[in-house]
């Protein structure tokens, strides 16, 4: 009895070491920042993962210089193939960016918000449509009253203000948003959504100086029921925007 008890054991013993020995140290973070971020200073806590490491950045702006950006660093669990479509004309604008890897502590390259492009340029040519809506953005209600909101002067091609709330989701990190800003007529909403992120909103448009004074926390429709002065538009579905990735033998996006 003693003998096969010891093979079994170090049968269990090698299938374990040989698991271990294949695990990849990663780092593990998560955090939301309002505005710029830096990871460049910070320890990390580590964490052994068996299929690889990942990071992500999702980021969701109001295009006037107000921004959710959500940073999510740990184990790799995402499908190993497929490929990317953004439609940088998306308002409001956002962007997500997801690496994965296999080596020890491979998961520190996106550690600074140079990783997303900027999601408030200035027109150019610098002209205006006259319009002047609220724009804030707040993963609270109260962070996103009139009294706590900036009064934009509308880019040219954006002439009605918008006012809505939704979820950013990356992995199993997820937060509401409430956000108001300016819109173009059509009012479409273009939110990202892989396996990995999503951004899912839903709002309103009207017509009017500084019309989008309404409660975020409201449940908006794709056709909002509201006044004849408000000129309730049509919301799109989100577009379904997979994202850049290659097989877990190297990075998901490219590396500089």
């Amino acid at each position: 009895m003693g003998a096969p008890r010891t093979i079994l054991l170090c049968l269990f013993g090698a299938v374990f070491h040989l698991t271990a020995s294949q695990a990849q140290q990663c780092y593990s973070f998560q955090h939301i920042y309002f505005g710029p971020f830096d990871l460049s200073s910070m320890k990390f806590h580590n964490v052994s993962c068996r299929h690889g490491c990942s990071e992500a950045v999702l980021s969701l702006d109001t295009g006037y210089r107000a921004s959710v950006t959500l940073v999510q660093k740990g184990c790799w669990t995402g499908p190993p193939t497929g490929q990317t479509l953004f439609d940088d004309r998306a308002l409001p604008p956002d962007y997500s960016v997801v690496r994965g890897c296999t080596t020890d502590l491979c998961n520190a390259k996106l550690m600074t918000h140079d990783s997303i492009p900027n999601l408030s340029p200035a027109p150019n040519p610098p002209n205006l449509s006259g319009t002047e809506c609220y724009a804030c953005l707040g993963i609270h209600p109260e962070d996103c009253t009139p009294e706590k909101s900036r009064q934009v002067r509308c880019h040219q091609d954006q002439s009605v203000c918008f006012q809505g709330n939704g979820q950013m989701t990356v992995g199993n990190f997820s937060v509401p948003v409430y956000i108001r800003t300016c819109h173009r007529p059509s009012c479409t909403i273009k939110g990202t959504s892989s396996p990995w992120t999503n951004i899912d909103l839903q709002g309103s448009c009207c017509e009017g100086h500084l019309c989008n004074k309404d409660s975020v926390t409201q449940p908006f429709t794709s056709a909002s029921a509201t006044t004849p002065s408000q000129a309730p538009h049509i919301m799109a579905l989100l577009l379904m925007v997979p994202l850049l990735v290659g097989t877990l033998g190297g990075p998901l996006v490219p590396l500089p």
